[in-house]
């Protein structure tokens, strides 16, 4: 039998509710022998579940998931930000049965770019490491080389690139592609090096793993709008460092303190796009983690 959102259990904070809160953050869904069945994030976490309920009525996935549940925990934060940041660490972290596993590859390429002599941007292919610091922009995570061969070899047909200049194939003089009129020339003289860098990294900006754009760990200190919910937390000051997220605080000196603690640096893709659109979009202020200093985003969609 189908049971209802009234019948499930409801917890925030250790400490039963009568109904789910309507508020941003995680919510994760339980079965009656306490499997993690589902890990979820909204803006409104009553609305969201609402609809699981709804959508369980028509036989599928759905249904079979949501006829299992017996508790629903939620987690409050105190925006947008914070829940989709959460979310992401505890799926990965949790497992929980009925999310999407995420296709891990043993080991991933990207694109580092170089400039030659003669000024124009060629394509390196490098190994991606998860881990460490990122100094430096590379664009794009491929399978293999190959992938990278044939996935630039594609988008340098379509966009007129001189592939000579790219550094993907070698000789002098006008190039084959140019001949036949898939190369717009540059390695003709027909085109410069300023105006065929431009339309490479154009086309290759939303590729693009920013360098860190910081002098070390941050805080994105993120404020609740409105008179919020009970339980829900006023701010959250989330820590991040080269694009790495160790975790989200109701307290600036407690995520101070753990910006002072050596943590590995592991680069997650969900959790750099996360980050990645709250700094451009200004959704949070950044904060130094060290003194807690407010630092300029140079990531703002207005910046230079």
């Amino acid at each position: 039998m189908q049971p209802t959102l009234s019948q499930c259990q409801v917890t925030c904070n250790g400490e039963s509710l009568s109904a789910p809160p309507r508020a941003p953050g995680v919510y994760r869904l339980f079965a009656v022998d306490d499997a993690l069945l589902y890990v979820g994030k909204s803006i409104d976490i009553a609305s969201r579940l609402r609809s699981h309920f709804q959508d369980a009525r028509d036989p599928g996935r759905q249904q079979r998931m949501m006829r299992g549940v017996s508790r629903i925990d939620c987690e409050l934060t105190a925006g947008e930000t914070g829940a989709l940041l959460v979310d992401n660490a505890a799926i990965k972290a949790e497992k929980p049965l009925y999310n999407r596993r995420q296709k891990r590859h043993r080991k991933l390429w990207t694109l580092r770019l170089i400039e030659s002599i003669d000024g124009f941007l060629t394509l390196a292919p490098s190994d991606f490491s998860p881990g460490g610091e990122r100094h430096e922009s590379v664009y794009g995570l491929f399978r293999s080389r190959h992938h990278i061969d044939s996935s630039m070899r594609s988008l340098a047909r379509d966009e007129r690139l001189c592939l000579r200049m790219l550094g993907m194939e070698r000789g002098s003089g006008p190039c084959f592609q140019y001949q036949i009129g898939r190369c717009a020339g540059a390695c003709a003289g027909r085109e410069g090096a300023g105006e065929h860098n431009q339309r490479l990294l154009r086309l290759l900006e939303r590729q693009r793993i920013a360098a860190w754009p910081f002098d070390g760990p941050v805080l994105l200190h993120e404020q609740r709008t409105g008179s919020g919910s009970p339980g829900q937390p006023r701010r959250q000051f989330h820590l991040l460092n080269h694009w790495t997220y160790h975790g989200s605080y109701a307290v600036q000196r407690s995520a101070r303190s753990a910006a002072g603690r050596t943590q590995a640096l592991r680069f997650d893709r969900d959790a750099y796009r996360i980050a990645l659109a709250a700094l451009r979009r200004g959704r949070c202020e950044v904060l130094h983690a060290a003194s807690g200093a407010t630092l300029r985003n140079p990531l703002l969609a207005t910046s230079a």
